[in-house]
């Protein structure tokens, strides 16, 4: 580990005693959100074979 990392104050993240409900809508958001940052070229050569397939 570096020296500039290890003078990095400590991040302190504070999570709920339970899982929240989420609504469909915002459960339907949450994995938008998701699959818009997550690249996963599996799903993506999927529907290349799908599409050729037809």
């Amino acid at each position: 580990m570096s020296a500039a990392r290890s003078e990095d104050p400590p991040i302190r993240v504070i999570l709920p005693a339970g899982l929240p409900e989420l609504t469909p809508a915002v459960a339907r958001a949450l994995l938008a959100v998701l699959i818009e940052v997550t690249e996963v070229p599996v799903l993506d050569a999927l529907a290349e074979e799908v599409n050729r397939g037809s």
